[in-house]
């Protein structure tokens, strides 16, 4: 669970951090102290979860609410009760006044929760895919690695992949597909996924696969070395 706490209050974001962890222990918190941070962390990378305050520095909360994804569940926290009804306009999960007690903070995490729950991950290692107006039958083990292009994501396939094939295109995003795929596949930057059977080399700032270098941003590098089996 990756958490977004858009608050320039440092106190106020680590109370809320810490009620992060107190009800899901391995929540991911990052905290962005401004609304132009905010939106640079949120085009950046992908969360699961943002929680708002909405006077912030720069771009307000009341303005960055407007140009979130709308599958990112949103949590309002903030000392202005005026702006609910305007914010359950923009479909927020939830509206939280400061001071905020733990217990309502839980019963919104739920809601979000909620409202974020993620299609089942696919067991199987052949699904199909709609590539233009065919649907094909893709081998997920010969999956390399996955890149973004604007709405599409393109599956680049091991050498030997049936057919000749070396990449297949679709139309989805990026994100919606992390969600799908099987335990072995890891995000490792805003624009790819990579199949952990088919890396060759970590270092500091990118993975090889094959001939192909891929970058690692520094937000998904931990979880990638967690999901290393390391010696």
């Amino acid at each position: 669970m990756r958490v977004l706490v858009a608050d320039d209050d440092a106190l106020t974001a680590d109370l809320l951090a810490g009620y992060c962890r107190k009800v899901e222990p391995g929540a991911r918190v990052e905290i962005a102290p401004a609304g132009d941070a905010a939106r640079e962390r949120l085009s950046d990378s992908a969360w699961d979860l943002l929680l708002l305050d909405l006077d912030l520095p720069g771009i307000s909360g009341r303005e960055l609410v407007a140009l979130v994804p709308d599958d990112l569940p949103v949590i309002i926290v903030t000392g202005d009760p005026g702006f609910a009804a305007d914010a359950f306009g923009h479909d927020v999960a939830d509206y939280l006044v400061k001071p905020v007690a733990f217990d309502r903070f839980a019963q919104a995490w739920r809601k979000a929760v909620g409202k974020a729950a993620p299609p089942p991950r696919t067991s199987s290692n052949t699904v199909f895919v709609r590539t233009g107006t065919d649907i094909v039958r893709l081998d997920l083990e010969q999956v390399r690695y996955i890149r973004s292009e604007s709405n599409y994501v393109r599956f680049l396939l091991s050498e030997e992949a049936p057919g000749d094939r070396r990449e297949l295109t679709s139309l989805m995003s990026l994100k919606d597909l992390e969600r799908k795929l099987p335990e072995g596949f890891v995000r490792v930057h805003r624009s790819y996924i990579v199949n952990l059977r088919h890396i060759d080399k970590l270092d500091s700032a990118d993975i090889k696969i094959g001939r192909d270098l891929i970058p690692v941003s520094e937000t998904y590098r931990d979880e990638l070395i967690r999901r290393l089996e390391l010696l």
